[in-house]
């Protein structure tokens, strides 16, 4: 089972090269200012102000314990099976698909993702 892809293209199928430069902005349009419509406006000074209402605790700094965190992949051909159940064998596949259908909250999880299904289509 291979996560990786690999192919081969010539140079010719590349397509052209793309040439970047460094240019300053140009001008596309300029709107002079109407005199008229901007005495429709009125003009306010920004105002802010802030207020404290909670109680004024001390800080304090904590150091935690380093979540330690792992990258790997998995190909879902056959769904995210637990460790301990081998997805060739169907013996070991009809067992644990039978235990999670016989658990108390499987029917009513299906029902509610059959109701966004619907809802999506």
């Amino acid at each position: 089972m291979e996560l990786q892809y690999v192919y081969q293209k010539k140079r010719a199928e590349f397509g052209r090269q793309c040439i970047f430069s460094d240019k300053g902005p140009d001008l596309i349009d300029n709107y002079a200012a109407n005199k008229e419509l901007g005495q429709n406006y009125i003009l306010q000074d920004p105002v802010s102000q802030g207020s404290q209402c909670g109680p004024i605790l001390a800080e304090h700094e904590l150091n935690t314990t380093r979540a330690n965190f792992v990258n790997c992949g998995i190909n879902h051909i056959e769904g995210g099976w637990p460790k301990d159940v081998n997805k060739d064998d169907e013996e070991q596949t009809k067992r644990y698909r039978r235990k999670i259908e016989k658990d108390d909250a499987y029917n009513p999880i299906i029902m509610q993702l059959c109701k966004v299904r619907m809802i999506q289509t």
